[in-house]
């Protein structure tokens, strides 16, 4: 069995169908000698003479009239599996999209995303997963397609491409009564401040800044998230240190303030993650081009996957 493939099932579906060896194989494009060693192969595991010459054709035995069936099913089967191409058309799909990110990303990325998806994949259905220190092995499971974010440490095997660079804004209530049109350094550090503490919004980097540079900073509420914020920072003169994106959605909604920050807090990279056991599967691939297209800074997407992570 080892050595019976497709092509010695074609072979024995042209004599069965031609009555000759030769016609046989000239449709296969196989010479005599290629065609009486697969024979020999053939009648040796069967142990039948599968054809027998009747007067000028060979006529084929019963062992190999009980088979044709069975081999020209098994043709068709082979044939379709190595055929076999993953179809995606964003028009008619159906399927269901596990994206993850913060509460940030959903308030920043959402709605836009969820517009581009009713007019390109109508159909299409979104699943939305936060982020968390599972990030790694929901992306490897499959659990997650893609996940956007801020994340520093990935496991071996998660691709990564950035969509756009982001920096930090302060938050503060509209006409709050020491902070207006600018904050200065004296002023973040007398007021008091809101700290969001979440996975993927790239908080360390403030924290780590504040610190190295000894920057007083009085935090009277951590919070874990950023979906109660703008409530928060609107209704009280705390400060909350935020990306600008975030904090410029935010002021379309709430009475509050997006102000530069009064020292340098370097930018940092939003970008999206997925394993590499989906890096060309075409829906995969398809939603990661539509992030690039809708959130993108750099170049129009580039379909093939980018090179994983050392």
């Amino acid at each position: 069995m080892k050595n019976i493939d497709l092509h010695a099932l074609r072979l024995l579906d042209e004599i069965y169908r031609t009555g000759s060896f030769t016609r046989a194989a000239d449709r296969l494009g196989l010479t005599q000698p290629a065609i009486s060693l697969a024979l020999v192969k053939l009648r040796s595991h069967f142990n039948d003479a599968m054809f027998v010459r009747v007067g000028n054709a060979m006529h084929p035995t019963p062992q190999m009239e009980g088979m044709i069936e069975g081999v020209r099913m098994a043709i068709k089967q082979l044939d379709a599996t190595l055929n076999y191409r993953l179809a995606f058309d964003p028009a008619t799909t159906e399927r269901t999209f596990k994206v993850a990110m913060t509460d940030i990303g959903q308030i920043v990325v959402l709605p836009r995303l969820l517009q581009a998806l009713q007019q390109r994949a109508p159909r299409a259905r979104l699943e939305f997963i936060n982020i968390s220190d599972r990030i790694n092995q929901q992306l490897e499971s499959g659990e997650v397609d893609v996940a956007l974010g801020f994340m520093a440490h990935l496991s071996e095997g998660i691709y990564q491409q950035t969509l756009f660079e982001d920096r930090f804004v302060c938050l503060v209530r509209t006409g709050h009564p020491r902070v207006r049109k600018h904050m200065t350094l004296a002023d973040f550090e007398h007021e008091s401040h809101v700290q969001v503490q979440t996975s993927g919004t790239g908080h360390l980097v403030i924290d780590r800044t504040v610190e190295t540079r000894g920057i007083a900073r009085h935090v009277a509420v951590r919070i874990p998230n950023f979906m109660g914020l703008a409530l928060v920072i609107a209704q009280t003169d705390l400060v909350c240190t935020l990306p600008r994106r975030a904090g410029n959605a935010m002021g379309q909604y709430a009475p509050v303030t997006a102000l530069p920050v009064p020292f340098d807090l370097p930018a940092y990279a939003v970008k999206q993650h997925w394993h590499e056991h989906q890096a060309r599967d075409p829906g995969n691939r398809w939603l990661r081009a539509l992030h690039v297209e809708v959130f993108g800074d750099g170049p129009p997407p580039n379909l093939l996957p980018p090179t994983p992570p050392k």
